[in-house]
């Protein structure tokens, strides 16, 4: 098997360890491609369309859907992972709560629908269920960081506040914002944001977040 460069120069030829690894690659890459963009999760079959490959390929990279999916959950912390950023909690409060919707809402734009097809997929695939959880984690953590002084202060409210928190900034709220009131992501970004400042002035944080 052989590869012409850019240039069109003669072929060269390409390590077959090598162009599987390109296939593996493309195959996984299309699947998260399609998953972004599409409603409902791809077939077997409009996923070998979508890398250019035959349906026995796909198999012949990965045992199953499952390994599939374990490579495309690889690939989209990859691609997203650096899109939900550490706040710190040491910067004022009202620059933490923008900051914090800044980033989920380039995240919730970025991943389409991502998040809404991996809560499908992982009701049957359980690599897809371990990394939802993971993913779900991992947030939940930045967040409980980002306001740690105020969930501290807020004594035996501390569950009740983690909880308004993280409805507020989480992906369904974002959905259901975005699809089903039909807002901007402009709007959006507001909404999320009257709910953080309402949530930690509920606790008598600050009165004048609510402003």
């Amino acid at each position: 098997m052989t590869e012409v460069d850019r240039e069109g120069s003669p072929a060269r030829r390409v390590p077959p360890n090598v162009r599987g690894e390109r296939t593996r690659r493309r195959i996984a890459e299309s699947t998260l491609a399609l998953l972004v963009e599409r409603g409902v999760p791809p077939t077997s079959r409009e996923i070998a369309e979508r890398s250019g490959v035959s349906l026995r390929l796909v198999f012949h990279h990965f045992e199953d859907l499952d390994a599939l999916y374990q490579a495309v959950n690889e690939l989209s912390v990859e691609r997203y992972g650096k899109l939900a950023p550490d706040v710190p909690a040491d910067l004022p409060l009202h620059t933490r709560i923008e900051r914090t919707v800044d980033r989920r809402a380039a995240l919730y734009e970025a991943i389409g629908n991502l998040g809404r097809n991996s809560a499908v997929l992982a009701l049957s695939h359980p690599g897809f269920a371990t990394a939802l959880t993971s993913v779900r984690s991992t947030l939940n953590r930045l967040l409980e960081r980002t306001f740690a002084p105020e969930i501290q202060a807020a004594g035996r409210q501390r569950k009740e506040l983690v909880a308004a928190l993280g409805v507020a900034v989480s992906l369904r709220t974002w959905d259901r914002l975005r699809r089903v009131e039909g807002l901007s992501v402009a709007s959006s970004r507001r909404v999320v944001s009257r709910m953080l400042r309402a949530a930690l002035a509920e606790v008598g944080q600050d009165a004048s977040l609510l402003a």
